[in-house]
């Protein structure tokens, strides 16, 4: 650790509060950071006052929790945490978070004037907006509801959701948008992402002030609220990100995004059918067809000029993925769309193809399974819930007693972080290795000429640890695919950091991170990536996927044959290892 950082930490340790225990100081001494210390001491004090008021405290109880949340937030105001604070935003809004905790205090107390003096310190540090409105509106503050000062709490608090709406906050769904809506919308999207989006630096050739002056008058002339939602939707992809887009309203989704029930994927330079999943069409399509033409245009032409500018994507492999495999078939609910096939004799036929809802899965979700050789395989299809968690726990104790683990992450496409890290804890003994995450700072102005972007790290909070239950110790392989997004990402790359084991099959997608929501006119919406995310090393993945340790993947052969190149890849592998 660098003598600077030494320095800063001791200064941090000597600034505690009175009444800091021995274990608050060793856990700030061991922290990677000042402003990380300093966020998970102010923690720290929070939660175990929360824990002293669990159950109906007496009035001593309360007072003595009182002031140690005063004490708190005197140290918070103290020059080395307000300094800390401004490069760490969690750091910085714990000030807000001990305010409102000890303003509740005060409240059950019955000190009005201490309660709202809380409260008015509280607008220091922010005004909160929706969130605040959402705070306020506890019952913790009933009591202070008929108070004009709280009142006027209120009105402050209440200021960003006048002054940052977003244009299309109020502007509902109709067939015909005024020209102000629509060039308001185009506006608010291009303003955000100006301000606010974090991966510039993968479209190094983009100029952002240009797109809007080209966008405009594309805008202005989309006189349907459809047209202009086709022209709105080919801005996101400019930016080259999985994770900012821009959707229509869901008046017009059956228009956009209707899907037949089949899907294809491109193998190689060839794309394929790789599975139907509608019984109507089980006799007319088959696994292994090739489709050779969309509506009469050739499928990669088609895909070129139809679909590709309406793709937001990190990655060429997440752009492949999306255009042959997700989007690649979209359209009116209301149109079929005609495919021209070749089967594997080499025979061309067309069919007609309704965009509907599929009736047939191919393949159980979270599926487990005991393979030959005595190995484990469990697919986690994706970290929206905890599904995926509930299967491993269940399995686990057949995968305690496996010779070997195969974790499918293929068509994982993301969800919440914690829950892969909750099935790696059942794979190590070691804390769990997290990305390095950044936000915006704001924009600086040095000499009036030059602006700046400043990064602004983003605490974690503190590492997962492995399972205080059972731990697979034997050999561990993950597949891998263009279709591994965002959290599941973040799941390889924890298991990569922690050596556990080999990742088989394809490069990720190679997106992650945190959108924020805009509200468009007319009822659509959009996304703009806001959270830059590092390997755990500072190494770079958003933009590059990450690579497998042993590639593999499937050929027009093995799709016709219904075989799997990548799951067989990895049962030589683990085979190899014994």
């Amino acid at each position: 650790m660098p003598r600077s950082t030494i320095a800063l930490l001791l200064s941090a340790i000597l600034a505690l509060p009175a009444g800091a225990d021995e274990r608050q100081v060793n856990t700030l001494a061991e922290a990677t950071s000042p402003a990380q210390a300093s966020y998970d001491y102010a923690q720290t004090v929070r939660n175990e006052v929360r824990a002293s008021l669990k159950e109906n405290p007496d009035r001593p109880s309360l007072e003595q929790a009182a002031q140690r949340l005063d004490q708190l937030a005197a140290w918070l105001d103290t020059p080395l945490p307000r300094e800390l604070g401004t490069g760490s935003r969690p750091l910085y809004f714990r000030g807000v978070d001990v305010q409102r905790d000890l303003a509740a205090i005060h409240v059950r107390l019955g000190n009005t004037g201490k309660a709202l003096d809380a409260l008015e310190t509280m607008q220091r540090y922010a005004w909160l907006g929706e969130a605040g409105a959402m705070v306020l509106g506890d019952g913790a503050f009933a009591p202070l509801r008929g108070e004009p000062r709280f009142q006027a709490i209120l009105q402050i608090t209440s200021t960003p959701s006048r002054m940052l709406k977003d244009f299309g906050a109020d502007s509902p769904y109709r067939e015909r948008l005024s020209v102000e809506e629509r060039i308001a919308g185009l506006t608010q999207f291009w303003s955000d992402a100006r301000e606010y989006f974090v991966h510039f630096d993968n479209a190094p050739q983009l100029d952002w002030n240009k797109t809007y002056l080209e966008f405009l008058p594309k805008v202005m002339a989309a006189e349907t609220t459809f047209d202009y939602y086709r022209v709105l939707m080919q801005l996101a992809p400019l930016l080259r990100d999985g994770h900012t887009n821009i959707f229509a309203p869901q008046e017009l989704q059956e228009r956009f995004y209707a899907r037949p029930p089949i899907v294809t994927e491109l193998v190689g330079d060839t794309v394929m059918v790789i599975a139907v999943n509608s019984t109507a069409l089980a006799g007319r399509l088959k696994v292994g067809d090739e489709l050779v033409a969309v509506d009469g245009v050739p499928v990669k032409r088609h895909a070129e000029e139809k679909v590709a500018p309406f793709v937001s994507s990190s990655t060429p492999q997440d752009h492949a993925l999306r255009t042959y495999s997700y989007q690649l078939l979209s359209g009116d609910a209301a149109e079929p769309v005609r495919l021209t096939l070749r089967d594997s004799a080499g025979r061309l036929r067309e069919e007609s193809v309704a965009r509907g809802p599929q009736d047939l899965s191919k393949y159980e979700k979270f599926g487990f399974r005991m393979l030959a050789g005595d190995v484990a395989y469990l697919s986690l299809d994706h970290f929206d819930s905890d599904e995926g968690v509930k299967a491993f726990t269940k399995a686990l104790p057949q995968i305690m007693r496996a010779k070997g683990l195969v974790i499918d992450v293929r068509r994982n496409g993301g969800g919440s972080t914690a829950h892969g890290e909750r099935i790696l804890e059942h794979l190590t003994r070691q804390a769990i290795p997290r990305a390095m995450s950044f936000m915006r700072g704001a924009s600086i102005v040095a000499g009036h000429q030059a602006r700046l972007v400043a990064w602004e790290p983003v605490a974690r909070s503190a590492p997962a640890h492995s399972s205080d239950g059972d731990v697979y110790e034997g050999p561990v392989a993950v597949l891998t695919g263009a279709a591994t997004f965002s959290a599941a990402e973040d799941f390889v790359l924890a298991f990569n950091a922690l050596e556990r084991g080999a990742t088989i099959g394809a490069t990720t997608g190679g997106s992650t991170g945190q959108p924020m929501n805009i509200r468009l006119p007319g009822g659509g919406w959009g996304r703009i990536c806001i959270k830059r995310d590092l390997l755990p090393d500072g190494g770079t993945f958003v933009g590059r996927g990450l690579k497998p340790d042993i590639e593999a993947g499937p050929t027009v052969q093995s799709i016709r044959k219904g075989g799997d190149p990548v799951l067989e890849r990895a049962l030589a592998h683990l085979k190899g290892l014994r």
